[in-house]
């Protein structure tokens, strides 16, 4: 069982590590995710107690992109987020739609079964309660936001979206980190982002997002370090 002095101590060295890339990346977007809001959010949702070192950087790049994203509304569609989790992400894409005045649904899709009462490993499990990830979330969103949340896994959601011509405006892509499945992602993402949409992918240092990501056709791709162990590849479609 995790204690909560091994959470104190992981979200505080984490807090204590500057990001130099993605400093820049918010000055050059103009926006950055107020820092009291994004680590009262993280300590909770996004600072497992594991072998490697938490990090929350992508909620700032998800932010930062998007807001920048968001000064060219209003051009329909969602947000998409592969790879629940606890639900930092999603609610990260709800704070910036919230804070640009903008209305699109924010969709999130894990394997595992968002309403399923299962360790996720976070602090707020210490003595013994089990959340589902709308109950991990409630404390963080903002007013008359919403997310919708799926399990089962990205394709079937995907394959939904397309059969309805969805637009999604934009994408992070942080599920299962195997070549195939980021392959088939991306060949999905494609039908259903067009000109201007963004495609955010996690964990680029792992072999097979990278080889995936190396092959992607359609975007105009730049990758973003945090750290010496986290890569992101920003993918623009063009």
């Amino acid at each position: 069982m995790k204690t909560k002095q091994q959470y104190m101590e992981v979200f505080a060295a984490e807090c204590a590590r500057y990001y130099s890339e993605v400093t820049a990346l918010e000055q050059n977007a103009g926006y950055a995710v107020p820092r009291v809001r994004l680590e009262a959010a993280a300590r909770v949702l996004a600072c497992p107690v594991k072998v490697n070192p938490p990090s929350w950087q992508h909620g700032r790049v998800i932010y930062a992109l998007a807001r920048g994203l968001l000064e060219d509304e209003d051009h329909g569609g969602c947000f998409l987020d592969i790879g629940t989790a606890k639900g930092f992400s999603a609610v990260v894409m709800a704070w910036a739609l919230a804070d640009a005045g903008a209305r699109h649904d924010v969709l999130s899709v894990d394997a595992v079964d968002p309403l399923s009462h299962v360790e996720r490993n976070s602090v707020a499990e210490v003595d013994g309660e089990l959340l589902t990830v709308p109950e991990f979330i409630a404390p963080f969103m903002p007013p008359d936001a919403h997310i919708h949340f799926y399990g089962g896994g990205s394709l079937p959601l995907l394959d939904r979206l397309i059969g309805t011509g969805e637009r999604v405006r934009f994408a992070f892509v942080d599920g299962k980190h195997t070549a195939a499945a980021v392959s088939a992602e991306i060949l999905c993402l494609l039908r259903l982002q067009s000109r201007g949409d963004i495609a955010l992918f996690d964990d680029v240092q792992i072999p097979g997002v990278s080889e995936a990501v190396k092959k992607i056709h359609g975007y105009t791709v730049t990758r973003l370090n945090a750290g010496p162990n986290r890569s992101y590849a920003i993918a623009v479609r063009t």
